[in-house]
């Protein structure tokens, strides 16, 4: 693996837990907002932030394991993989941004 790919992916290992921090963080924040977890599967996880934030790393985990295991067999899938869950919690992001910027002003 060149060195470039090497900080590239380093990059997007960074992003990722950063979107989902920041997931964690603002979905915090709603709820004790008065807001609510719109996901059904999350909504029992997202009531206590430790166990939120143990998810969260455990999905970090899967995704970057995921990514190295794809490297394997296809060069440079595993950073498609990646960028395509940091799309995701982008949109995500955003999302609870909104609603939180909402709930702050309204």
């Amino acid at each position: 693996m060149k060195k470039a790919y090497q900080i590239f992916m380093g990059a997007l290992f960074v992003l990722l837990g950063g979107l989902l921090a920041l997931d964690v963080l603002l979905t915090t924040l709603i709820l004790g907002l008065g807001g609510f977890e719109m996901n059904p599967v999350m909504a029992w996880v997202v009531q206590n932030p430790y166990i939120h934030i143990g998810v969260k790393c455990a999905f970090a985990g899967f995704i970057i394991y995921m990514a190295g295991r794809a490297e394997e067999l296809k060069e440079y899938s595993g950073a498609l993989i990646v960028m395509a869950v940091c799309a995701f919690f982008m949109v995500v992001f955003v999302h609870n941004l909104a609603v939180f910027t909402e709930s702050l002003f309204s």
